[in-house]
Order: C-alpha cells, then sequence, then structure tokens
C-alpha cells in the first residue's frame, strides 16, 4: 500500500540508533504511524518538529502492518512560534489533543481544513483562534455539549458559532472551561485531562491574568 499526502508532524519516538516511530495527522488519510529511517542525522532533525507541516511518502506491504514514511519539510511552524510562549504552547496543545483524541486511519470531514486555519490565524492572533478550534475539533470527534443549558451569554454563544463579535478576555476563559468540562465529561474513562501537560500551560495563563 501507498499513498502521500499532506500532514502535520504530531508525535515523534525513538526507537533505535537511526529510527524513528512518527505520528502524523494528514489531510486524506487521517492519523496515521509509521517508521522514518535516518531520523538521527542533523539534516532530518529540522524536519523533525512538531506541529511541522510535512510532505508525506507512506509505504506499506499489507493495509494491516506497520509501514514507513519518507517525508519532506513544507513550513517549520515550530520555529515561527518559537519565540512566542503562549502560541507554541497553542500549537503543542493542538498537537497533543489530536494526537490522543482522534483515531488512526479514519477521516473527518473538514478536520484538516480547520487545523490548517487555524495555524494560519495563530500568526497573528493566539487565545481567540485555539479556543475555537478546539471547541470544534472535540465537536467534530463526537464530543459537544448543548450550549442551551449552560445560560451562557450570547456573545460567547456567537463566538462558538463563528460570528465575529467583541468579547472580553474573561469571555475566552469562559470557552477555555467548557472545553475542558467537554473534554473531562466525554473522555473521562480514556483519558485523564492530566495528560494534557501543554493544555496545564494554558491553564496556568489564564490564571496568573
Amino acid at each position: 500500500m501507498r499513498w502521500s499526502d499532506t500532514a502535520y508532524l504530531i508525535s515523534t519516538i525513538n526507537t533505535k540508533e537511526n529510527s524513528s516511530l512518527i505520528k502524523i495527522f494528514s489531510e486524506y488519510h487521517g492519523c496515521y504511524t509509521g517508521l522514518l529511517f535516518g531520523s538521527s542525522s542533523k539534516k532530518k532533525k529540522p524536519e523533525l518538529q512538531l506541529g511541522n507541516k510535512i510532505k508525506v511518502h507512506y509505504n506499506s506491504k499489507n493495509e494491516d502492518r506497520m509501514g514507513y514514511f519518507s517525508l519532506e519539510l513544507i513550513e517549520n511552524n515550530s520555529i515561527k512560534f518559537f519565540n512566542d510562549n503562549i502560541k507554541l504552547n497553542l500549537l503543542l496543545t493542538s498537537i497533543e489533543l489530536i494526537s490522543q483524541i482522534m483515531p488512526e486511519r479514519q477521516t473527518y470531514d473538514g478536520t484538516f481544513k480547520d487545523y490548517n486555519a487555524f495555524i494560519e490565524k495563530l500568526e497573528s492572533d493566539s487565545l481567540k483562534p485555539y479556543l475555537l478550534w478546539e471547541f470544534n475539533f472535540l465537536k467534530k470527534m463526537g464530543y459537544s455539549i448543548d450550549l442551551d443549558d449552560l445560560g451562557l451569554k450570547d456573545n460567547i454563544k456567537d463566538l462558538l458559532s463563528g460570528k465575529n463579535v467583541d468579547f472580553l478576555f474573561d469571555d475566552l476563559k469562559i470557552i477555555f472551561d467548557l472545553n475542558t468540562q467537554i473534554i473531562s465529561d466525554g473522555l473521562v474513562d480514556t483519558i485523564n485531562i492530566s495528560n494534557f501537560k501543554n493544555r496545564l500551560k494554558i491553564l496556568k495563563y489564564f490564571n496568573e491574568q
């Protein structure tokens, strides 16, 4: 089985002296795990930063066996946000969320397009595009909540529906807490929210403001 796709690198684990087990989030094939040979070379290291946008080529002897990747760097997002701690944490949190929640080898309509849009918006904004992306990603994964039962302000509902409305910093904290509730309630049997290490840094940021 062979295919090529555009993807984001969401996980990498060194396995042997010169190979890694990597996980990617791709446009047409969803999340996939496979081996990457030659990963310890100096030439490869800039390509293997989490959050990088890459072109991947996958090869496997059959559909049931793990295959191997080759890749080409499209955009180094980790370098782009390296000097902005909050944006870098948001990037890493989004990767963390996709890696732990999205099932492997399944595609969900619009998820890759939505993530592309979030990365583009992150260049000029930070918390708002992340929180709205997170809310909609969870919804597409099947974890949603009835907003009418929560007594939310109209402008927060409008934000979550994609409308361009005025908002306060405290409104973003409410959306963060809402997303936390969705994760905790929907994934309580499979994932401990404390496993999202980078998301805890965002919580710390909110609490310090």
